[in-house]
């Protein structure tokens, strides 16, 4: 009698897993020299930096899953999640800062889960860097057995050699470029001249813009013109309000426009209107004031928007405001500035916003204050037009709402308007 032979088990496979650091930076793994590893774990920290400059760096999902465990300062790991992404396989990030997800969070590859730090329940004094493991809990094992090789991008970590240094791929889902509009990493720029016509400036390596290129005519019956991303493609729309009507143009994904579609009417009433990814979907939002309210417009894709909600009051003492993701946590921060010039900053937290602080003055001087990522490292930089001499400057974002030295990058500006973001 024949017998009839069940299949062996299938084997669930394991998720590829990219780089758990923004797009595009370059970190050291380190699995060999520290005494407290038994088993395949990995230190990283970020290439050329030493001590606790990787402290508050972001630290992403290197796959999708959920977070099963998670642990505080107190614990061994220190503030820690550990995400399941089936079949028993499961990613551990450990000594972080900061938590941006907690327990029962699904997250996507590339979603911000913390930020680097040096928590440890056991140890004090502890540079800052992150612990990674890959583990597979379905194989029967207990630790340290289940801490299983680890590869990035498919390239296997060279745990022979004790380190290996790789740039990251982890693109997918957080921090695409929300101005570019060619679908690169760069934002980029438009300015409108003095006979309403409208130049695109390609956004590249290092910061600064190429030559202008002509996208059309026709752009000097609109205020308050903008670039987003409002669809999560990573090919950035426009925006432009019209005898007080918002208009929308769609990226076909090619770096060219379909015909405006009407968003909606009522937008000449407000003083100050910005473009900005608030919540981390990819979606641009708009923030706009009207007196000395803030109000925000959820953006649902498409150029749709939600019916608008409070942000907040006081206002009305700030001339004007522009948004970007300052640290690379993928939701935006706000600027502003007074009628002294004073630059204010407001970051975004899981509760709102903090409170205002300053992080500069002199900005009387400058018109069309634009904050977007310049040199593609996922941190908005500033953009503005001096009025003196109508030279454009850059000043490169911090990671902190705070910018490194003005650059010169263009002159030639009379005339023009800045595009808003």
């Amino acid at each position: 009698m024949a017998l009839a032979l069940a299949p062996p088990t299938a084997q669930a496979a394991a998720p590829a897993l990219e780089l758990p650091f923004i797009c595009g930076t370059s970190w050291k793994g380190d699995s060999g020299s520290s005494s407290a590893h038994r088993n395949n774990e990995i230190d990283w920290n970020m290439s050329g930096t030493t001590g606790n400059e990787d402290l508050g760096e972001p630290v992403l999902a290197a796959a999708a899953g959920t977070v099963r465990w998670e642990g505080g300062e107190t614990s061994a790991y220190g503030n820690y999640v550990e995400i399941d992404h089936g079949g028993g396989y499961s990613t551990l990030y450990a000594h972080l800062d900061k938590k941006s997800v907690h327990l029962n969070d699904v997250v996507r590859q590339g979603d911000v889960i913390g930020t680097v730090g040096n928590t440890d329940g056991n140890t004090s004094g502890l540079s800052a860097h992150l612990h990674f493991e890959f583990r597979n809990r379905g194989g029967g094992q207990s630790y340290p057995d289940y801490i299983r090789p680890a590869s990035f991008h498919g390239d296997a970590f060279d745990y022979a050699a004790g380190t290996e240094t790789y740039v990251s791929q982890n693109c997918g889902t957080l921090n695409k470029a929300a101005k570019s509009i060619n679908g690169d990493k760069y934002d980029d720029a438009i300015g409108v001249d003095s006979e309403g016509v409208a130049w695109v400036y390609y956004g590249r390596s290092g910061g600064g813009f190429s030559a202008a290129v002509r996208l059309g005519a026709g752009w000097g019956a609109f205020s308050r013109i903008a670039i987003n991303d409002s669809n999560g493609d990573g090919w950035a729309d426009l925006f432009a309000v019209g005898n007080g009507t918002l208009y929308y143009w769609n990226n076909r994904g090619n770096a060219t426009f379909s015909t405006a579609q009407e968003v909606g009417p009522g937008w000449g009433a407000f003083e100050y209107v910005s473009f900005v990814d608030i919540n981390a979907d990819n979606k641009t939002d708009i923030l706009a004031r009207d007196g000395g309210k803030m109000y925000v417009y959820t953006g649902q894709g498409g150029g749709a928007f939600a019916a608008r909600s409070l942000l907040g009051e006081g206002w009305s003492g700030l001339l004007r405001h522009t948004a970007g993701d300052a640290d690379a946590d993928g939701d935006g921060d706000i600027w502003a500035t007074n009628s002294a010039g004073d630059l204010y900053f407001w970051k975004k937290t899981a509760d709102g916003y903090a409170t205002a602080a300053q992080v500069g003055s002199g900005w009387n001087g400058f018109r069309h204050l634009v904050a977007m990522d310049v040199n593609g490292d996922s941190k908005a930089d500033l953009v503005a037009i001096r009025t003196s001499d109508n030279t454009l400057w850059q000043w490169l974002g911090g990671g902190a709402g705070t910018f490194g030295k003005a650059t010169q990058i263009g002159s030639g500006w009379a005339g023009f308007t800045l595009a808003v973001n």
